[in-house]
């Protein structure tokens, strides 16, 4: 069965590849997705507030890493009147919320069970971190496994909702 998920996340991944991604400085793409309590949360609603976008998996080796530092860093983007919200790509809720649970995620967890706002935001890999300021533009795309320690207050300071000193 793991297989058979990797593999259609495999295809959908190329067919994503086909997608342009929207260059920094432009709108972020709306979209509209249930989150893991079954809520649904429209991007274009958040407007006012800086976004860290993740785009991830459960299966993603990467996404393993970088998932822990996102929660490090969530209450510090919340301070500064930021978001974090990740997108998982394909998977079964299930699945997801089993993974959330076990890695004490507190952070919003939305599903893309066809890859909609994958494709809008140009996601050709995993994971994929869009920053998105409070105006609702994109300053940045982060791709496959690199945000890392040090990129941390590099986020803060580009995303966070408030100037810092």
């Amino acid at each position: 069965m793991k297989l058979l998920v990797i593999g259609l996340l495999a295809g959908m991944l190329s067919t994503l590849a086909t997608a342009g991604s929207p260059a920094p400085g432009s709108p972020a793409p709306d979209f509209q997705l249930k989150d893991l309590q079954g809520e649904t949360v429209k991007l274009s609603d958040l407007r006012g507030k800086a976004l860290v976008i993740h785009f991830w998996a459960t299966w993603c080796p990467h996404c393993l890493t970088e998932m822990p530092l996102l929660q490090k860093l969530d209450a510090s983007l919340r301070h500064e009147g930021a978001q974090i919200l990740a997108i998982n790509l394909g998977e079964p809720r299930k699945q997801v919320e089993r993974y959330a649970r076990e890695r004490g995620l507190s952070f919003p967890i939305l599903l893309d069970p066809r890859g909609r706002a994958a494709q809008a935001f140009g996601v050709v890999g995993l994971p994929t971190t869009i920053l998105v300021d409070a105006e609702g533009r994109i300053l940045r795309s982060l791709e496959m496994g690199s945000l890392e320690n040090g990129d941390l207050s590099g986020v803060l300071s580009r995303v966070g909702g408030k100037s810092r000193p």
